[in-house]
């Protein structure tokens, strides 16, 4: 099914996403400026934050009005250097109470932001359907059904999901954490979450 996405915010990562999305068809929104209205008759279903969480902020609260009831969140922010630190629960509350005061119980997921922008652009060089190899986009949330609608995206611009599991993984997606930086296969995934765990 065709999504109407909203990517708020001009990190590296917005543009190959605004680009893998339109390639798939999708209808996208880019918003890079407080006021930039969305369409009155089409509510966003996916709304990508990608940016610092200070640039990012006041860019969702001015399209709160303007997404679904059922919205998903993918949250692909990366933290200031004064918001990382070593209390990871601190970190995540931080970040989800930002979020939630300008959506209240609109679930969240964490992707994307772990994953290099220039590994992304290079997927618009090569076929959408390509197998071999495929980037892996790791991501972590508690609602299964967010998680299910960020899957269907991810499949639909050529990028293999792979679910960590709930939110306290997250910690590996951010700054500092075992996945940053990294663009790997399926499988490099497996075995990287595997010596995470302790089972490699």
């Amino acid at each position: 099914m065709k999504m109407h996405i909203a990517v708020l915010g001009s990190s590296p990562l917005a543009e190959p996403l605004v680009k893998l999305a339109e390639r798939a068809d999708d209808t996208v929104y880019w918003v890079r400026a407080v006021g930039a209205p969305l369409p009155a008759d089409r509510a966003a279903d996916l709304v990508i934050l990608a940016g610092s969480p200070a640039a990012v902020e006041p860019l969702l609260a001015s399209i709160a009005e303007s997404v679904a009831r059922d919205v998903v969140i993918v949250d692909a922010t990366t933290p200031t250097q004064e918001k990382r630190g070593d209390d990871g629960s601190a970190q995540r509350a931080s970040r989800s109470g930002w979020i939630a005061k300008a959506l209240p119980r609109v679930p969240v997921v964490r992707a994307f932001a772990s994953v290099p922008a220039d590994a992304l652009a290079n997927l618009l060089n090569a076929p959408a359907a390509q197998q071999a190899g495929r980037l892996a986009v790791p991501f972590a949330g508690d609602d299964r059904k967010a998680k299910a609608v960020v899957e269907s995206f991810m499949r639909d611009i050529g990028v293999d999901p792979f679910d960590l599991g709930p939110s306290g993984t997250a910690d590996a997606l951010d700054p500092g954490g075992a996945l940053w930086g990294k663009a790997l296969s399926s499988v490099e995934m497996l075995e990287a979450v595997g010596l995470l765990s302790g089972d490699g």
